[in-house]
């Protein structure tokens, strides 16, 4: 399976490394961070719902927020699933060609991880010019006046996501490419 941590009983033979520690770290937490988001997204929608309707007075610029909000959520938490081996994947044919030829199950495990990466690291190149023309041009989102708020964080959490989820994949691809050497 793409994606998954060494267990207990693999830890013997696949020990992480320190840059994998790290990035499992960081990973973690940048889901940890998310989790916590969604945590406070969910407090500010409820205190919006209570003030429309039992003080006539909604919190100014909640859709923004929440809009928003989903897309950074996701891509905080979309390098962790990955990781974790939690991310929807359709190996039916990559697990009967495992079990028959181990060496080619992997084989077309790398070539799927090395997909992988190369979407992901087009995404963050294709965001991050966008990012910096934002934070260039003071981009907002929201009604002048009434509610307004940078677009350009949202942004770079979309580019760091990027990268954590592009160096997932990398991780996984060389842990693929350690079992089709068999090693």
């Amino acid at each position: 399976m793409a994606g998954t941590v060494p267990t207990e009983d693999t830890a013997g033979q696949d020990k992480p490394g320190r840059l994998t520690r790290l990035a499992d770290g960081v990973m973690a937490v940048a889901n940890v961070t998310a989790t916590a988001w969604i945590l406070v997204i969910m407090v500010l929608i409820l205190a919006d719902v209570l003030g429309r309707n039992l003080f006539l007075h909604p919190i100014a610029g909640v859709p923004e927020m929440v809009k928003f909000s989903i897309v950074g959520i996701v891509f905080l938490q979309i390098s962790h699933t990955h990781r974790r081996g939690e991310m929807i994947r359709s190996d039916g044919i990559l697990g009967l060609v495992s079990g028959r030829r181990p060496k080619l199950g992997a084989a077309m495990d790398l070539g799927a991880q090395l997909c992988g990466v190369a979407m992901s690291l087009a995404l963050a190149w294709a965001v991050w010019p966008k990012a910096t023309r934002a934070f260039r041009r003071n981009e907002m989102e929201g009604i002048a006046g009434h509610f307004q708020m940078p677009v350009w964080p949202f942004l770079v959490i979309v580019t760091i996501g990027s990268l954590l989820l592009a160096l997932s994949f990398a991780l996984e691809a060389f842990r693929a490419g350690k079992r089709m050497r068999g090693a």
